[in-house]
């Protein structure tokens, strides 16, 4: 038997019942939520508002390194911009994909496409860079 008992005739009740078998009451199990440090990293890290800074950031480096391209002249210049864009989508991308799984807050199909985008994001930074690199 369970060291659970019955709130209505007090007899035992095995763990996995969802009635008292003596009385026939339905048993309510109290659930506790265990808030583990990680999980306090990651609703800080995927909050709404380092999610919007995260994507301005990424902006940012593909801003950069669109510019970079229209003015380069050289070998070096195209590098380095690739570089920044890869390194612009790759933050928006992770940190869609982040935000999509942690914010449970959000409608779920908000979610859905956060993490759809952000998996794009990476697959094309990741697809463009191979076929780049030499």
């Amino acid at each position: 038997m369970g060291d659970e008992k019955c709130s209505k005739c007090g007899a035992d009740i095995p763990m996995d019942s969802k009635f008292c078998l003596n009385c026939g009451t339905k048993i309510v199990k109290e659930t506790q939520q265990v808030h583990e440090p990680i999980h306090q990293v990651f609703h800080f890290l995927f909050s709404k508002n380092l999610i919007t800074a995260a994507i301005l950031l990424g902006i940012l480096f593909i801003w950069i390194g669109v510019i970079i391209v229209t003015f380069s002249t050289d070998l070096t210049g195209l590098r380095a911009a690739q570089t920044l864009n890869s390194l612009g989508f790759f933050i928006v991308g992770v940190f869609l994909i982040g935000g999509g799984i942690v914010n449970d807050k959000m409608d779920r199909f908000v979610r859905l496409g956060m993490i759809v985008i952000g998996v794009y994001m990476i697959t094309a930074v990741l697809a463009l860079s191979s076929l780049i690199s030499p």
